[in-house]
């Protein structure tokens, strides 16, 4: 082989090789993409906050390499989570909105990249509408949503529970003192999941749902509320991930009882 066709291969040769390394270097940016496509990621079980145990043992600044929305709580129970487009937003008990430092802890968060599956627009609807009509919204109730809902609400109700100091009470003990807020013709963002009724023990099943305000004064978790228009944007989960404590009360938790009942009467 002459010189110029040996130098013509080892051009090609180099021009192969760059062209590999590109694709595999585009392959790994896609696959990091796919791997939180579709998967909820949770910090401890909800069987957990039920039996009092509010240690945080996760930095909140984590949940943001598992997606950009989210809800959760803080260490000792301080206030509601909500993760809005990869910002972590804390409603106090006072009601007021922070955004907290990314080293403090959470007990109990879920977190996802939100990719959208399907979307309904909403008007002159309320909370128990939504999930008296659930099969025209969400095609079975034996998987995971990320919910999230935009627009304009003619009511809405939350509350956020203060924090504790030990020893912890159990949560249906912390919600009868927790302070309720209601808004009056408020825009801004709902969001949260559905879970399946297996998941019970683990997260709540049905519908757990956070708001935030547009102006970022209020929020919390839901109690009711009145849709005046609004577009309901969900995306399906089909991959779970759990992130247990490596010690600590959890180790001693007593998860042997059915807390369906500490669970409702929290709940509401």
């Amino acid at each position: 082989m002459d010189k110029f066709n040996k130098k013509k291969m080892r051009t090609l040769s180099y021009i192969l090789l760059a062209t590999v390394l590109l694709c595999s270097s585009c392959e790994q940016e896609i696959g990091k993409t796919n791997d939180l496509k579709g998967k909820l990621v949770q910090v401890s079980v909800i069987d957990a906050l039920l039996q009092g145990l509010y240690d945080g043992y996760v930095p909140i600044g984590e949940l943001l390499s598992y997606g950009n929305y989210g809800i959760g709580t803080f260490d000792g129970l301080d206030g509601e989570m909500i993760v809005f487009n990869d910002t972590i937003f804390q409603v106090v008990s006072t009601g007021e909105v922070k955004k907290p430092a990314h080293d403090v802890l959470t007990p109990f968060a879920a977190v996802t990249e939100l990719v959208v599956d399907t979307s309904f627009h909403l008007s002159a609807t309320n909370f128990s509408n939504i999930k008296e009509n659930f099969k025209s919204f969400f095609p079975t109730p034996n998987i995971f949503y990320v919910v999230k809902i935009h627009g304009n609400f003619s009511y809405m109700k939350t509350r956020s529970v203060p924090k504790q100091v030990k020893p912890y009470p159990p949560l249906t003990e912390v919600t009868v003192h927790q302070p309720e807020f209601e808004f009056q013709n408020v825009t801004g963002d709902i969001i949260g999941f559905y879970c399946p009724e297996y998941a019970k023990g683990v997260n709540v099943p049905g519908l757990h749902l956070h708001f935030l305000s547009n102006d970022r004064k209020g929020g919390g978790h839901i109690i009711d509320f009145q849709v005046s228009d609004a577009t309901m944007e969900l995306g399906y989960l089909l991959d779970y991930n759990l992130i247990l404590p490596e010690g600590g009360d959890f180790y001693g938790g007593n998860f042997n009882i059915d807390r369906s009942d500490d669970l409702e009467e929290a709940e509401q």
